[in-house]
């Protein structure tokens, strides 16, 4: 139980880190994708 801290931040620091990657793709993909033409999107 001594270890209980440090395990427990190393979660929250992983998890933390993968969150704000996962924000940052998500929020740099919106941008490009808004300044594409329609025509040039095969998805819509």
């Amino acid at each position: 139980m001594d270890d209980l801290g440090f395990i427990l931040l190393s979660y929250i620091a992983a998890l933390g880190g993968a969150a704000a990657l996962v924000w940052q793709v998500l929020r740099r993909g919106r941008a490009l994708g808004a300044e594409l033409p329609d025509e040039d999107k095969p998805w819509i």
